[in-house]
């Protein structure tokens, strides 16, 4: 059974009173555009039907307020809800995991980023530590709902607030790329500089984290 992903829905609910129709359209929502464990839409509806199919349920749910009838009832509704939304678009981006790292660690320098606090800036919340990387640099790699692919790439803390984003060829133009990643992300514009190459000056001012190595176009 997939109690992963009915624990993360029940979290998201713990504090609802009712399982009425906002907490439903919350959820579709979530599933939607925030999708849980980076699953694909298909995904997600097939493991609450899994968890659905289920006779009993293996857990224990005491920790959150509602019954199980309730909460059958109520995973019912999101999946009529889903259903009621069909043809499902891509959410606004995916995480693809740090398996391709060499190719981003390697590619194209896009933009400068300023990171805020993990707290306040959900980018930043989701950098995870390249594995095996010597100077223990934290990435990030999106595909955005424009099929763009791009890695946010950021030194460690507590002094990686300067991150960069990268892509990796063949990719549009960077001003493509970046419009993508912003509008995808919702990331505040005036925290992305683009990189900006010119005769006279060569590439911008700032410089890359260690152990990246960036390609000219």
């Amino acid at each position: 059974m997939h109690l992963g992903l009915l624990n993360s829905i029940l979290y998201c609910v713990q504090f609802s009173r009712e399982l009425d129709e906002r907490d439903v359209e919350r959820i579709t929502r979530m599933i939607l555009e925030q999708p849980f464990h980076d699953l694909t839409t298909e995904e997600e509806y097939a493991r609450i039907e899994a968890v659905l199919a289920e006779d009993s349920w293996d857990t224990d749910l005491s920790w959150q307020p509602h019954d199980e009838p309730s909460v059958r009832g109520f995973l019912r509704r999101v999946l009529d809800r889903l259903d009621a939304l069909r043809p499902w678009q891509e959410p606004p981006y995916r995480t693809l995991g740090l398996e391709r790292w060499e190719e981003f660690g390697r590619g194209t320098l896009l933009a400068h980023v300023r990171l805020q606090s993990p707290a306040r800036d959900p980018m930043h919340a989701r950098l995870r530590a390249v594995p095996g990387e010597e100077h223990e640099l934290r990435a990030l790699v999106l595909r955005l709902r424009s099929g763009d692919e791009v890695a946010l790439v950021a030194p460690p803390l507590p002094n990686g607030y300067r991150a960069v984003l990268m892509g990796v060829r063949p990719h549009r133009s960077r001003a493509k790329m970046i419009e993508a990643f912003l509008t995808h992300t919702g990331y505040p514009r005036d925290r992305v500089s683009p990189v900006v190459r010119r005769w006279w000056a060569g590439r911008s001012g700032e410089t890359l984290p260690p152990g990246l190595r960036s390609l000219r176009g």
